[in-house]
Parts: structure tokens; sequence; C-alpha cells
């Protein structure tokens, strides 16, 4: 879901994020699938088609709904012969396979980041690969995004990015420059990450606050892991590596915050939602969020976007940061003209630019969001391209995401295997290092490790 017209951005990631998802009888039901052979569509040479899409909005937000209407009006008035079914029926990584198994999948599925690895394995996605490559800008989707929806062993496409995040640096920039720092010159390295939050810390003010509950503990330790230049899993997802050397450095880096420099908030186990809500109310300073989140901090914390900027996570070796966020994926069972009317109508509602532009135009005419940097998938031209006709209609204050928009980090998708169950796990890690003082960050990523390390010997079994 574009950020920019949808009141929701993504799928909802922090609803997701309480997952540790058991998707059991699902992906036994779906084995009968997998065995009546290729997930490649059948081959068809009739000409156009009818196909469904699972994105429609809710009905409790009419505008999203007329929008997401008339880009379909435009889109079959731009290829005739195709038709569009919407409907509202959000992705569930409970039910999908069952779901699939059963012939009640829409042809077109939007779905997470993390999602495609399991479906390519379970024959559970169809093989678009010429239709993906067909599109002239698939060249453009930075290598790590292509990566999410790529078959490693065959190199064949089985979906279509449509929107992402990078996990940034949010910071109050009056609160820097009350504390003598650039608000233009977030910290970048992990040295002036700490620095900042013992300068930033007052009687009422935390420097920085962290996630640890609902799987969000997990997904920020991942973050900084990646930051730190380390690994959660092997390469093939069947060995957890996250009890390293790098590890146990963000462990070490949260757990001095708290303990030793004090600059971190006292109460724990919070959400980002948490986190929004001290950022918004002047008890915190620097925090860890998406640029899509935005949204939520403006309409329903009331934040006066212009006090707060948005940088690159810090850095201790790794020059990356977590990417996240949505994709569409294909019923195998959907003949190749349906497939094709799918493909094309995810294309062009999501990039192609003269849609774009009605939407980023009733957008801005409805007080919604506009110029946030959430463009992050693609690279190069397509990317200036679409930040451009974004800024065109920008209702933010784009100079403070410049720190962040002008950055280089690489970024690098979630763990491939069993991700929800592996965040679940480090919750009680990331708790520990925040509440106890005594805490021994090498002993509890061993134990952790070994815990879910379990779990993966299960899942390949």
């Amino acid at each position: 879901m574009d950020s920019t017209f949808r009141k929701a951005p993504f799928l909802d990631r922090r609803d997701f994020l309480r997952y540790s998802a058991t998707l059991g009888a699902g992906l036994m039901s779906l084995e009968a699938l997998a065995a009546c052979g290729s997930t490649a569509p059948a081959a068809t040479t009739a000409s156009g088609g009818t196909a469904s899409i699972n994105s429609l909005p809710p009905t409790n937000e009419p505008d999203a709904v007329k929008e997401f209407n008339a880009t379909i009006q435009a889109f079959q008035k731009a290829y005739p012969g195709e038709k569009i079914i919407a409907k509202n029926d959000p992705y569930d990584p409970t039910t999908y396979f069952a779901k699939l198994a059963a012939g009640q999948v829409e042809d077109a599925t939007e779905s997470y980041f993390t999602e495609p690895p399991l479906m390519i394995q379970k024959h559970a996605a169809a093989d678009i690969t010429s239709l993906a490559k067909g599109w002239k800008y698939f060249a453009s989707y930075d290598p790590s995004i292509q990566s999410i929806i790529t078959d490693p062993a065959t190199g064949k496409i089985y979906g279509i990015p449509a929107d992402g995040y990078a996990l940034t640096l949010w910071y109050n920039r009056k609160m820097f420059s009350a504390a003598g720092l650039d608000p233009d010159k977030p910290p970048t390295t992990w040295d002036q990450f700490r620095a900042y939050a013992k300068e930033l810390k007052t009687a009422t003010v935390a420097g920085y606050a962290e996630t640890s509950a609902q799987n969000q503990g997990g997904w920020h330790f991942t973050n900084w892991m990646y930051t730190a230049g380390g690994d959660m899993q092997s390469a093939d997802g069947k060995k957890a590596l996250f009890n390293s050397a790098q590890g146990t450095s963000v462990l070490q880096l949260l757990h001095d915050m708290r303990f030793t420099d004090q600059s971190m908030t006292k109460q724990q186990l919070y959400t980002q939602t948490d986190l929004l809500q001290l950022l918004a109310t002047n008890k915190v300073a620097m925090v860890v969020m998406a640029p899509d989140e935005m949204t939520s901090f403006k309409f329903q914390y009331q934040a006066n976007l212009d006090n707060y900027g948005i940088g690159p996570m810090p850095q201790n070796g790794g020059n990356a940061s977590l990417t996240g966020g949505n994709v569409f994926v294909f019923n195998p069972k959907s003949a190749q003209n349906v497939l094709k009317t799918a493909v094309d109508f995810v294309l062009y509602s999501k990039f192609d630019l003269g849609a774009l532009e009605n939407q980023y135009k009733n957008a801005n005419s409805n007080g919604r969001l506009v110029g946030l940097p959430i463009n992050v998938i693609f690279v190069g031209e397509f990317r200036q391209k679409l930040n451009d006709l974004a800024n065109k209609y920008k209702n933010v204050p784009v100079q403070n995401y410049q720190p962040f928009a002008s950055s280089t980090l690489k970024l690098r998708a979630e763990p491939r295997n069993q991700t929800q169950k592996m965040y679940a796990q480090l919750d009680s890690v990331m708790q520990a290092v925040l509440t106890n003082a005594n805490a021994n960050p090498q002993s509890l990523l061993d134990q952790a490790a070994q815990q879910f390390q379990q779990v993966l010997d299960q899942s390949g079994s």
C-alpha cells in the first residue's frame, strides 16, 4: 500500500509482528497442491482476463476505497479487455496455505517481505518471471529487494515488491539544538549515537528508547545486528548465527546505555506504538522507526512534523539497515492471461507515473502525507522519478529527512526462515539486557540460539 494515500501504510506491520506464526495445518494441506506439479502458470493464448486482488481498502476508509476504485477504472481504460475484481481480504499467514489449497485465494495477494521464500518452497506462488522482467523498470529494484522474490536455486521470479521501508533514526530537532547538537547532522556511528543520547538526556527526557515486546525487540535487534555487519541466520536459513561477537556487541551497547549511561528510559517492554507516544510527548529524544509511521505520528499523536528529523541508522561496520514491506504474490492455479492482468494492475497501480500523480494529488488535497522518504526499494533513475513526483505534491518538511534520503546504506531483508518465531525468541533477550543490570549478553544469546536452532531443525524435517 502506498503510504502517501493509505491511512495505514503497509499491511499492519505492528499487528503482524505480534505473530509467532504457526502455519501447521495450512502447510500440510498444501502438500497435495505441491504434488500436482510445477508452480508455472498454465499456458494459454487467450487475450485479456479478469483477475481478483486482495488489497481493496476497508469500508471505514471511504476516500481510499474511492481512490482505489478510480485506479481500477483508469487501469481498465488503459488496458482494454483486462478487468479487476478487488476484495478486502488481508493476508493472514496462518490461513493462506489452507485457503490456497481450497481454491479461495485471490489471483494477486499483497503479503509481506518475509513470506515469499516459504511460498516458493511450498509451490504456493506463481512463476511470473517473463511478466516481471517484461516491465521496463524491473531492473531498478534494489538487488536486496529483488532477492526477496527470487528463487536462489533457479533465478525465477515469484512476486512484485510493492513498497518498503528501511528502519531509521528519528529524533527531536529542538532537543538537538537545545543540547548544542546540529539537527541537520544526526549520529552516524554507534559511538556518536551513544554520546548523543547522554547529551540529550535530562531529568524529564530520555536520550533513547527501545522496543522489546510483541516480537519488536527481536525485529530491532536484527536491525542493530545489520548495522554491526552480523548475520542472523545462515544463507540457507538452516543455522542460527545471532550469538556472534556482533550480536553480543549490540546487546552490550544497549545494556551500557541503559545502566552505565542511564540515557535510556527506565521503563521497558515497549512497542513502537509506545515509542511514538513518548516521542510525540517530548519524553524521549531518539527512537528507531520506519518513515511510513509519520502518518500515525501526525494524525494519531498530533505531532508537529517540523520538530522532527529522520537520519540513517548509526553504524558499527555493517553499512546497512533492515528493510521490510509488502510484496504481491500470485496464485499458481491462475491462468496465464489472468496472471498477466493481475501483474499489469499491480505495476500500474503502484508504479505508473500518471496513476501515481493522481494519487499524490488526491492525497495532498485530502490532507494525507506526501513526500515521506519511502521510495527505498528502487535505485537510480526510477527512484529519482518517484521522489520528484512526490515532492511536487509534498506537504511534509522533506528537508528534515535529507540525512536519511542522502545516505547510501545497503538494505538487508529480514531473515528468511521462521522469522517471527526468531523475533519472539529474541524479545526475552532484549528484555533481559534492558531490565537486569547483571545480564550476560553472550549467555543470553547462546541460550536463545540453541532454542531457536531447534525450531529451524524442526522446520526442515
